[in-house]
């Protein structure tokens, strides 16, 4: 065992033994490990089925399953910024925040696909390299869970526990309809399709004007009013700001042309206390809530 203090980053969406054997291989290198539960600030929906609390259960119920000393490993939600330097500040500053300023760390890893490509942005932290187990994703064992297929092996038995308590929740039936509905709304789209949305952010005397989603996508959440765009067809006026992250979106990659100032009247929306909004980042639809931390005046 080193001296380094371990730094393991993922969201876990599902947990499978794969993530918890990632955590052994770390805890035998280093006295203690931090896990950072990813996406913590987006909304309920088929890609993060979990919040931050739901997955640290899980996963120290896994861990205890396994003999982990609950001391050994520290559990902290890491928002999605949708911006590599400043997520990167944050992973920093959470490992100075539980280690120290000084302490040495190496961060956690396989470098399999350009979801973890951020293995590379801490030059100088250490490097542990996990074990690879191919054949076991988060990606297939969501989708086996919200269209109701036996779950595959690999799943240790507390996350089927909790799984199987999930799956009687009425957050379970709606993401299940989320799910079919995104599938359907790719199905229509060109291959490899990549769509333009015209979104607006209006903020006056304290409030922001949002628009309260029906449809079964996001049912229920804030969004900035506007629209996505059919395939093919660009904003006619130029925007104030474009936010263009390939995972923003849930459907297919698609850019937000984000306009300052009023909606138009066909883009229903009412003002909501602008101290309420920045509080429920989990209240907004996709990155929505980034969007409107980035372009508040003075951010």
């Amino acid at each position: 065992m080193s001296g380094f203090a371990a730094v393991y980053v993922g969201r876990f969406q599902p947990l499978h033994v794969a993530h918890v054997g990632t955590v052994l291989h770390a805890l035998d290198h280093a006295p203690r490990v931090l896990v950072l539960l990813g996406s913590a600030n987006l909304a309920r929906s088929v890609r993060n089925p979990f919040g931050a609390s739901e997955r640290a259960a899980m996963f120290r119920a896994a861990l205890h399953d396994v003999g982990v000393e609950r001391g050994r490993v520290t559990f902290r939600p890491l928002p999605d910024r949708f911006d590599a330097e400043a997520w990167a500040a944050d992973v920093r500053e959470a490992a100075r925040e539980v280690f120290g300023e000084n302490s040495p760390v190496s961060l956690v890893g396989f470098e399999k696909d350009a979801s973890t490509s951020y293995l590379r942005w801490f030059p100088v932290w250490e490097r542990l390299v996990a074990p690879h187990r191919p054949g076991l994703n988060a990606t297939d064992l969501r989708a086996a869970f919200l269209t109701g297929l036996p779950l595959p092996e690999g799943v240790p038995e507390p996350v089927r526990a909790f799984l199987a308590r999930f799956a009687l929740t009425p957050a379970f039936v709606r993401l299940q309809a989320e799910w079919a509905a995104v599938e359907a709304a790719r199905a229509g789209l060109p291959p490899a399709a990549h769509l333009h949305e015209e979104r607006w952010l209006h903020v006056q005397a304290e409030h922001v004007w949002l628009h309260t989603r029906t449809e079964v996508i996001g049912r229920g959440l804030w969004e900035l009013p506007g629209r996505v765009l059919p395939p093919g067809e660009q904003p006619a006026l130029p925007a104030d700001a474009v936010f263009d992250h390939p995972a923003r979106a849930l459907v297919t990659p698609t850019a937000a042309h984000v306009t300052l100032g009023p909606p138009p009247a066909s883009f229903p929306a009412r003002p909501v206390p602008l101290v309420r909004a920045l509080a429920r980042p989990r209240r907004f639809h996709e990155d929505h809530h980034v969007i409107l931390t980035r372009l508040l005046p003075g951010s």
